[in-house]
């Protein structure tokens, strides 16, 4: 059993990394399609970043610690906080 716990955690950390690199992408995008970009326009996709940054920080810490459960959970929250912040702020 704690070997499926250990590989759904592994899953879970590399799942979070596809928000990231979708958030700096975005970003990119954005500035290439519209070089006077406003900070207004661009911050969503740089907050969105950073909570993916840090989710998927904490879920790595939790994973060297051996805590599988709050790896997973740590990604489902943070995967849930994305989800609410495209809706609210794009």
């Amino acid at each position: 059993m704690q070997k499926i716990s250990r590989v759904h955690a592994k899953l879970a950390i590399a799942v979070q990394f596809a928000p990231l690199l979708r958030c700096l992408g975005e970003y990119f995008r954005v500035q290439w399609l519209e070089p006077a970009a406003t900070l207004t326009r661009i911050s969503p996709f740089i907050f969105g970043a950073l909570v993916s940054a840090i989710g998927l920080l904490v879920a790595v810490l939790f994973y060297f610690a051996e805590k599988w459960l709050f790896t997973v959970a740590t990604a489902a929250v943070t995967i849930l906080t994305l989800l609410v912040l495209r809706f609210t702020l794009l």
